[in-house]
């Protein structure tokens, strides 16, 4: 087993140039391996090679710890032909306290006030200061200054003051009308005017969580007995606030029960959960263990990928590594057989299923389609563009599905450039929109001076964020079935800018007309023109 990597610093914006805004001043936007020596591999058209792993740019450390995987977009690279895992290390465990009392949901009263470090003090209305700061004068409410066009800001929660700085807060959903947040030992439901839900208290920090739930409920994962273990689960419904059970993660195949960089795909009455060493497929209802066919002695389980279906990937140190679709009893509906010396690397859609290849030395084996028979459906013709998804830093290979900025409809997979240079000296991103059943791309839509990023498919129309510039604040915009100029939706205001920038690490969800960007690594450091850290920014229309 790899030694550890070293413990993450206490400034981690001291070390890293890119953290607040990684596409404006980040070394690997632009191709920093010269004239692209990528464009063809030795795979055939549509193929290349990925940079070394593991080797972040210069001034960005590993992370330190046990449990998730550190997310960090500012080292997430493509280059051409090739979509790249972040390097870093994996999810700084934090101690919580360890009463022995049965959590309970608190009330959703929230005097004004409180201090910064109770990470469950909420915004009221959107200004967001009723959690008050310990660094300046509170932040006045952005909507007293909103220029015409502008949305509006549902409400604004200030990061919490956790016992230790730069610590990873996986765990966001948004249901209808609210959304919930995981931050350490602690699950935080919000209104969509900004009110506290409920509150639920967990006896030791959240160290994974699936993206997806089921009728309300999700499984996540907290930390359990000895150091690094991220092997205590628990049901949690979303609606009430209630843990509906808590028990022992399995030891299936597990290898001293360590249970480090755990990751976590829930789909339907499933979740399949994998960990260094071992891996388990569980109930939602009652958390009990599924029995899924096992690999061969020299296959292990690389990670599983949740939503509309349960993926599971596996290598093997002899014989082909295999994509697999477990149904709801736990049988295997298809096995997909990836070519010879390759594996699968990300699963960035389950239904459709599409994934991206490599191979043990970071060269891609492309992006693939597979059919809902388990078939190669296609191979995307990606030639020699480079392609800049956001996927979570995963060292040790079990969080498959770690990606944002790519979404996929039933014969569509939309797929973000990189910041590319013009010939007059401006930049500009792209989405390529690739079909599913050719290969070949559908359409492009560009934007000058950002980062433009899918974020899901409405029907034929697709749902994007352009982030902000040096001079504007971010877009949600719909892009139309046959690509062209984005239009606008919802117009982020320019007094939130600074704040909407200032995420070290944040999930993007448009949903109901509203849009919410959430934290997932609270760094415990306020910006040097004195904008709060925010743990969930929500923006809506004037009514």
């Amino acid at each position: 087993m790899p030694a550890p990597p070293p413990a993450a610093p206490a400034n981690p914006y001291a070390q890293n140039p890119y953290a607040r805004n990684p596409y404006a001043r980040n070394p690997y936007a632009q191709n920093p391996y010269g004239q692209n020596p990528y464009a063809s591999g030795p795979a055939g058209p549509g193929y290349g090679t990925f940079p070394p792993q593991g080797v972040p740019p210069e001034g960005v450390p590993p992370q330190g710890g046990g449990g998730g995987g550190t997310k960090r977009k500012a080292v997430v690279i493509a280059v051409a032909a090739a979509v790249l895992a972040a390097a870093g290390g994996v999810y700084a465990a934090v101690s919580g306290g360890d009463d022995g009392k049965k959590p309970t949901a608190a009330s959703t009263t929230t005097p004004a006030g409180q201090k910064r470090q109770d990470p469950t003090s909420g915004p009221t209305g959107s200004g967001g200061s009723a959690g008050g700061r310990e660094r300046g004068a509170p932040e006045s409410d952005p909507n007293d200054v909103r220029r015409p066009g502008e949305a509006k800001v549902l409400y604004q929660t200030p990061a919490p003051e956790l016992s230790r700085r730069s610590v990873d807060v996986p765990g966001f959903w948004v249901m209808k009308g609210y959304v919930v947040k995981a931050v350490e030992d602690k699950i935080v439901a919000y209104e969509d005017d900004g009110t506290r839900k409920w509150t639920l208290s967990l006896p030791k920090a959240v160290c994974a969580a699936p993206n997806s739930t089921t009728a309300g409920k999700v499984v996540i994962a907290y930390e359990g007995h000895g150091k690094d273990s991220c092997s205590r689960l628990a049901l949690i419904d979303l609606d009430k606030g209630a843990k509906l059970w808590d028990h022992d993660a399995p030891e299936a195949d597990s290898y001293g029960g360590g249970y480090s960089s755990m990751g976590m795909a829930q789909s339907g009455d499933l979740v399949g959960m994998s960990w260094m060493g071992g891996s388990a497929v569980i109930k939602v209802g009652d958390g009990k263990e599924v029995a899924v066919e096992k690999p061969s002695p020299s296959c292990s389980v690389d990670g599983y990928a949740g939503g509309k279906a349960l993926l599971r990937t596996y290598s093997c140190s002899s014989g082909p590594a295999k994509l697999q679709r477990v149904t709801s009893s736990g049988a295997i509906k298809w096995t997909y057989v990836v070519r010879k010396g390759y594996k699968v690397d990300k699963i960035f859609s389950t239904s459709p299923a599409v994934i991206a290849l490599s191979d043990e030395n970071r060269t891609s084996g492309g992006i693939l389609a597979i059919s809902d028979s388990g078939k190669e459906r296609s191979a995307l013709a990606l030639g020699k563009q480079s392609y800049q998804p956001l996927c979570e830093a995963d060292l040790f290979g079990t969080n498959v599905a770690g990606c944002q900025g790519v979404a996929a409809s039933s014969d569509t997979f939309y797929l973000p450039t990189e910041m590319t240079q013009k010939s007059d000296g401006s930049s500009m991103s792209e989405i390529h929109a690739f079909d599913l059943d050719s290969g070949k791309r559908k359409w492009t839509a560009k934007v000058d001076g950002r980062m433009l990023l899918p974020l899901s498919a409405d029907g034929k129309n697709l749902i994007a964020y352009e982030e902000p510039s040096s001079e504007a604040a971010g877009l949600v915009v719909s892009i139309g079935p046959d690509g062209g100029e984005p239009k606008t939706l919802l117009r982020l205001p320019r007094a939130t800018r600074d704040a909407e920038n200032g995420f070290y690490s944040a999930t993007h969800e448009y949903r109901n007309g509203n849009f919410y960007i959430a934290s997932n690594r609270v760094t415990g450091t306020d910006s040097t023109d004195g904008t709060s850290e925010k743990l969930i920014m929500a923006f809506g229309p004037w009514s």
